[in-house]
């Protein structure tokens, strides 16, 4: 600082603007290190269920999970490996691109589940409640999360 303004009083404007340059790339410097984290963190937005499963990948707009424990239609147990699924609400996947979910089709499934919560659904989640808790148990002992 002192340099600067000594360069001022000697007419030197040539010196004293190449050290306010040299101070400017400095702080920029300095305040692009300390805002690097919020950068990251606002162009890969991570949620924070996501943030501490291992288990789930966030790739741009599609999640990629890497192991489920299901049953198959025979019953069986059996571990999907590298599922794809949509990040965003109302869309899916289909072929290789995400596609948005059309109003009518949304609107029916709506409908349906409002017409089946009032007799089975009720009962079912019970069921599946007690059949998660199993699974989670079971995928535990298998070393998943």
């Amino acid at each position: 600082m002192i340099n600067f303004i000594d360069n001022i009083i000697n007419n030197n404007l040539i010196e004293a603007k190449a050290i306010i340059f040299d101070t400017l790339t400095k702080i920029a410097k300095v305040k692009i290190l300390e805002n690097k984290e919020d950068i990251i963190d606002s162009m890969f937005v991570i949620d924070e269920a996501y943030k501490n499963n291992v288990n789930i990948i966030r790739q741009g707009r599609i999640l990629k999970i890497k192991r489920r424990v299901r049953r198959n239609s025979k019953g069986k147990i059996v571990v999907q490996r590298n599922v794809r699924r949509s990040a965003l609400k109302g869309y899916r996947i289909k072929g290789n691109s995400l596609q948005r979910i059309p109003a009518t089709e949304r609107l029916m499934k709506s409908r349906l589940l409002k017409r089946s919560w009032k007799t089975t659904r009720r009962a079912k989640l019970r069921r599946t409640l007690l059949k998660r808790k199993i699974t989670m148990r079971r995928r535990l002992s298998m070393g998943l999360k």
